[in-house]
């Protein structure tokens, strides 16, 4: 074997062998910590409470226990935006989606029976 064919052989196995592992990387890069769905919520959560505290430091706390309550870090959120930054037709579907849940939250369901308290006399028809 020459030693041009060598270096080409050593080039295609070395390209083979890196191939793999740039794919690795590109797919842990754009791997999304929490869920599409997650992200919605946890965000209209964390902007709902914010707007019922009084300031920014009580605004912040809430929004921490938010996340703690989820088991998510600030950098999980910040990471889901970072995937997605350069889709910009993805991040106006995602904002839309957060603003009609800010607009239009949700109400509890009607059909919905209750269960009288403990202390809650039976009602009785006479």
């Amino acid at each position: 074997m020459s030693v041009s064919s060598l270096g080409r052989v050593l080039g295609v196995v070395t390209a083979l062998g890196i191939l793999p592992l740039v794919s690795a990387c590109k797919q842990g890069s754009l791997a999304d910590p929490i869920s599409r769905e997650e992200y919605i919520d946890i965000y209209v959560q964390i902007l709902q409470a914010a707007a019922e505290e009084p300031d920014s430091v009580a605004a912040t706390e809430s929004a921490r226990e938010i996340l703690e309550d989820h088991g998510v870090t600030e950098d999980d959120l910040l990471t889901f935006a970072r995937n997605h930054a350069e889709d910009a037709e993805y991040l106006v579907e995602l904002w839309s989606e957060i603003e009609d849940r800010l607009r239009n939250p949700e109400e509890p369901d009607s059909t919905a029976t209750t269960e009288p308290e403990a202390d809650d006399p039976p009602d009785i028809e006479d």
